[in-house]
């Protein structure tokens, strides 16, 4: 159990066990206190109670570490499947999740070391197997030395030296010893020469390039060769005679997108995530000699991530290579400076994805001490000589540039992060914060100025520190923000520092749709403006019909028979609000149809665990809603609109205030007019409540709406059948049968028997015995459901076990359901003395519905012994309960009360339903019941239009046509 997983800092989960531990403490010390314990015992007590709380908290906080520890000794023994679970949101959650991730990267680092050790030995053997039985044959004198058999042995050393070669590139490229030498790389030249040496090995391919001239990127120019001469070599090798491979290359965001294509047979899309392996082949059978060791790809991925680019697969006919690679360069017509970094400070590379410094000069060799950096024309920075000079670096392969002069036109600038522009809304930030922090300052300063110096003083403080608070507040929002385009990171540097978690995480949320946020505007102004003064009448079903229209585009998704059902039973008992009077009976139908109404919003329900979530699930959803809301609004203000329209209102504001101030005083008749107009109008009393059910609402509504478009989720509980010895089960379920029957046999002997037959056994009269025990039998058949619930769900027995234990559980359903039906004939005795009640009636409606939920029970456990699935009796079950509930609604209770209760002072306390039974009562008590029930429920005063109820309504209506007036009667006065 982790009750605190939810929070995200550990900190705040320390400080919250201790405060509980101190509740928890004065909690028992009060309780003590009251009841008249020692002081000694109160201690004790409140220490026993803290250390469990204490312990029970802790242990889930501290059971990531424990299983971390388990986990590391296991993953020192070189097993490395093991997993810890990480629900935690805090700094535990997080270390538990990098140990997952270290664990698995271990895992994958063994095997690819264990099938690197594989294939290297078998790429080595067959090579040297092979240019050994050249040797044997020469020096055994089976084949002469000729030069045939020299060059099958020379082809052999080469294809030999071939792998080794490709071997010690991806080591160098694997531990950092081949760092990348960036600058900037013609891709045409580059692409141009690739193409030609590439069609050497084949002349009856076809080879194109297709690269605008002007396209340049930023890279090492030998490796993007080495990542061009691999994938045309694939691309040739695989491509049928006269069949095209190009090579074409566009500008994509900041960087480059290069595709080698090929009408080949191609990739797989199973095979597409392993090809970049080291040793992988689509053939499994297919020979080095015939297609390489497959090495190739594996190292265009690592120059690739190298670059801080990424290869994959492309879509399209045979096979597409699509490379892209950061840092584009654009070209300008502007005039350029260069820039020349000194030896000690090289210009930043990557590595693997990361910018990093390259290697010190005396390591680069000769010509490489400076690198050309371009920059726009412009004022030069600190330290910075004009009209510097520049050392152009060696000439490389095809594409690599050498520095030009100053000045010349088509420079070369890295793409890089614009400055951000000064926005207003941030100005007024700004603004507002620096005037309120000067105000209070100054305020603060005034404060001891008036106390020993003068008022006056004191006032000049206060407006200065204002001054000076919102000037400073001005000039640091208007202070330019300026985003490094590179993160300088040296080989010896140390990590970065980590930055816990936030207190609340955000959590993983769907995307959210465009209607959200005025759905949610609706919902809130909707029940706003009907719910305030409704009284639970029509405008409680309103804003129900609101939340579903609105809901609507989300739950088609989620339309099957069992949600439609789940709904239309949710609504069907919603619509009590506006059908009954009653409290008790509208907050229960009510409470039910919305359970209902959000157990078909989640679509769960396949177990008992679905059920219980699915109808919880908006409760669940509420604390992800500002996350959710959060990516419209700021969709909504991104436009620019927003920020200017609220700042315009408020200078409005100001404005009319100021101009009206001055009109009012300067006219009489103006004055009056605006005094109508600002007088407060009467809803204002209740503006706080409408705010806060326009927040509720919508806050609901969003909340729905993100358990809606979550995937449905169904919660399997743990695994806990158990197998036991047959007695275990079999004698106390024999017993309690035996014991069963017995008292069902003593109720149809006695209750069913007649009143004389109980007055000769107990001396009680037959409403007197029919009194006891019917509260008692209603709680033995709730136990009877536990038993066959743990009997049924968590033991674990053979075919013939099983048999015998449905013939158990079946025959105590079946013997419950007879002691049901004592109950009900129980309590038809008993109301047929003393009349119904309302707590009488809900029993009643209570055992009827228990001996549904036996009927289901004892239906699918018949299916069950059938072999088949009852999978349907969870949703059945809520259908049912739901159904039960809006029929006790309709059979209006509180009516049937009225119609067999004879105590006037419980008649009184009855509601608007009750009157159309209550106008048939004797005319000595009609009276004043009526008028009791008139003043207890207000049925003096009309409704509002948002409270209308028919039950109130057609009381009226009787309250009028019998004359009654509210506190007409002597009696109730």
């Amino acid at each position: 159990m982790r009750p605190l997983d939810f929070l995200g800092r550990i900190k705040v989960k320390l400080g919250l066990v201790i405060v509980l531990a101190v509740g928890v403490a004065f909690v028992v010390n009060e309780v003590g206190l009251g009841s008249g314990l020692t002081s000694e015992l109160r201690i004790a007590v409140a220490v026993v109670l803290a250390l469990i709380m204490v312990q029970v908290l802790a242990r889930g906080m501290t059971k990531p570490l424990r299983e971390m520890a388990s986990a590391a000794q296991t993953i020192a023994k070189g097993r490395y499947h093991l997993r810890v679970r990480s629900t935690s949101r805090d700094e535990v959650g997080e270390l538990a999740r990098a140990f997952n991730a270290m664990a698995g990267e271990l895992g994958e680092v063994d095997r690819i070391r264990r099938e690197l050790i594989a294939n290297v030995s078998h790429e080595l053997r067959t090579p040297i197997t092979g240019l050994r039985a050249v040797l044997e044959n020469v020096v055994d004198g089976v084949s002469a030395a000729d030069p045939g058999t020299m060059r099958t042995a020379l082809a052999q050393t080469e294809r030999l030296g071939r792998l080794v070669t490709q071997l010690l590139d991806l080591s160098r490229l694997d531990s950092g010893a081949r760092l990348i030498e960036a600058e900037p790389v013609e891709l045409a030249a580059l692409a141009e020469q690739a193409v030609l040496e590439a069609g050497l090995a084949r002349e009856d391919v076809r080879l194109s390039a297709d690269v605008p001239a002007d396209l340049v990127v930023r890279a090492d120019p030998d490796l993007l060769a080495q990542v061009l001469a691999n994938l045309l070599d694939n691309a040739v090798r695989h491509s049928p005679p006269g069949a095209p491979v190009s090579v074409t290359a566009a500008a994509g965001g900041s960087g480059v997108r290069v595709t080698v294509a090929d009408h080949g047979p191609g990739i797989p899309t199973e095979a597409r995530a392993r090809v970049f392996e080291r040793f992988s082949r689509l053939d499994a059978g297919r020979t080095a000699d015939a297609g390489g060791a497959g090495l190739g790809l594996a190292i265009v991925k690592e120059i690739v991530e190298l670059h801080g680019g990424s290869v994959t697969v492309g879509d399209g006919p045979g096979c597409r290579m699509v490379v892209e690679l950061p840092d584009r360069v654009v070209t300008r017509g502007t005039p350029e400076r260069r820039a020349t970094v000194p030896a000690e400070r090289p210009f930043p590379v990557h590595e693997k994805g990361r910018f990093m410094d390259a290697v010190p000069a005396a390591d680069r060799g000769p010509g490489r001490a400076e690198v050309p950096v371009t920059a726009p024309a412009g004022p030069l920075g600190p330290g910075q000589a004009e009209g510097a000079g520049q050392v152009p670096g060696p000439p490389g392969p095809p594409g690599a540039l050498g520095s030009r002069p100053a000045g010349a036109p088509g420079a070369l600038v890295p793409v890089r992060s614009p400055r951000r522009k000064t926005g207003l809304s941030r100005l007024l930030v700004g603004t507002v914060t620096g005037l309120t922090t000067g105000f209070l300052a100054g305020g603060a300063a005034a404060v001891f100025i008036g106390l020993y110096v003068s008022a006056t003083v004191a006032l000049a403080t206060v407006v200065l520190a204002t001054a000076t608070g919102s000037a400073i507040g001005l000039s640091l929002a208007a202070g330019p923000r300026h985003v490094p385009p590179y993160t300088r990171e040296s080989e010896g540097a140390q990590p970065p520092s980590y930055h816990p978690p936030s207190l609340f995480p955000r959590p993983e949320l769907p995307e959210p749709p465009q209607w959200l946020l005025p759905a949610v505007a609706v919902a809130g102004l909707v029940a706003a403006v009907v719910l305030p003064g409704s009284g639970g009448g029509l405008g409680v079903l309103l804003v129900a019909v609101v939340v579903g229209a609105a809901l609507w585009p989300a739950l088609r998704r989620r339309l099957t028979p069992w949600t439609a059902a789940f709904g239309l039973t949710g609504y069907w008992l919603i619509t009590a609000a506006v059908t009954r009077d009653a409290d008790w009976l509208v907050a229960l139908a009510v409470g039910a149809g919305a359970a209902l109404v959000a157990l078909a919003v989640s679509g769960a329900g396949a177990g008992w665990l679905g059920v219980l979530r699915g109808g919880l699930s908006p409760v669940f959803a509420v604390g992800p809603v500002p996350w959710f809301l959060s990516k419209p609004v700021r969709r909504l203000a991104a436009g620019g609109r927003l920020m200017p329209t609220l700042v315009g209102a408020a200078i409005a504001a100001v404005l009319l205030v100021l101009f009206g101030v001055l009109f009012a005083s300067a006219d009489a008749v103006f004055a009056g007019y605006a005094d109508r107009v600002i007088t407060p109008p009467d809803w204002l009393g209740s503006l706080p409540l409408r705010i806060t059910l326009f927040a509720a609402f919508g806050a609901l509504l969003a909340a729905l709406a993100l358990t809606a478009l979550r995937p449905i989720v169904d919660p399997v509980g743990p695994d806990a059948a158990f197998a036991v010895h047959r007695a275990v089960w079999l004698v106390p379920l024999v017993s309690v049968n035996l014991l069963f029957a017995a008292f069902v046999a003593i109720q149809i002997r006695f209750l069913f028997g007649g009143g004389a037959t109980v007055r000769d056994t107990s001396g009680l009269t037959y409403a007197q015995y029919a009194r006891e025990g019917f509260f008692q039998l209603v709680v033995v058949s709730v136990f009877v459901l536990g038993i066959v619930a743990v009997c049924g769900g968590m033991l674990r027995t053979a075919r013939r076990e099983r048999l015998v234990l449905a013939g158990l559980l079946g025959t105590l359903c079946a013997l419950t359901l007879v002691v049901l039906v004592s109950v009900l004939h129980r309590m038809d005795l008993y109301t047929a003395v003393y009349g119904q009640s309302r707590l009488r009636i809900s029993v009643q409606a209570t055992v009827w519905w228990l001996g549904a939920i036996f009927l289901l029970v004892l239906l699918a456990g018949a299916i069950r012994l059938a072999g088949r699935s009852a999978g349907w009796l969870p949703r059945t079950a809520v259908l049912v309960t739901g159904l039960a509930v809006g029929v006790f609604v309709t059979v209006d209770p509180e009516l049937r009360v009225a119609e067999s209760q004879l105590d006037t002072h419980y008649l009184s306390r009855l509601g608007a339903d009750a009157v159309p039974a209550l106008v048939r009562l004797p005319d000595d008590r009609r009276r004043c019941v009526l008028a009791a029930v008139a003043d207890n429920t207000d049925l003096e005063r009309p409704d509002p239009w948002n409270g209308w109820n028919l039950a109130r309504a057609e009381a009226r209506e009787l309250l009028r046509a019998n004359r009654v007036e509210p506190g007409a009667c002597p009696a109730h006065r």
